[in-house]
């Protein structure tokens, strides 16, 4: 047994652990940037949804939310039938949320709703469209 063999072999158990060690770093941050990502959540779908189907001109993608008095893709048509789309920013307690969204119609500036959603069963329904946006604290 030579004396430098113990060394050598220790600089490969350190440089192993040390690639292990970032490897899982790497994909634990990969893990938490995904999971903040808001395209992923069920409420940015949902307004995803809704204005991808209301702004080609066509009608809302699922039921109206129950006890709504006015159709809010009758308020987003005020403007025109068909448009693009930008979610702003969102908050949401419990079941019910607010989203403020930009819409554009055709060369026109951007147009500022909020839209009011409620979550049913796991699903969450557009409920309301009101002009303009609703202060959200970012650190909400």
């Amino acid at each position: 047994m030579r004396a430098g063999r113990p060394v050598r072999t220790g600089r490969v158990v350190l440089v192993a652990g040390v690639l292990l060690m970032l490897s899982a770093v790497g994909f634990g941050v990969t893990a938490l940037v995904r999971a903040g990502d808001p395209a992923r959540s069920p409420l940015y779908r949902a307004v995803e949804a809704y204005l991808d189907g209301v702004g080609t001109g066509g009608g809302a993608p699922a039921a109206p939310c129950a006890g709504a008095t006015t159709d809010p893709g009758a308020e987003l048509h005020r403007h025109g039938a068909r448009f693009g789309h930008r979610i702003v920013s969102s908050t949401q307690s419990g079941g019910e949320a607010t989203v403020n969204v930009d819409l554009g119609y055709g060369d026109g500036p951007a147009v500022a709703y909020s839209l009011d959603l409620r979550r049913t069963d796991r699903v969450w329904q557009v409920c309301s469209a009101s002009p303009g946006h609703v202060e959200i604290d970012p650190f909400d």
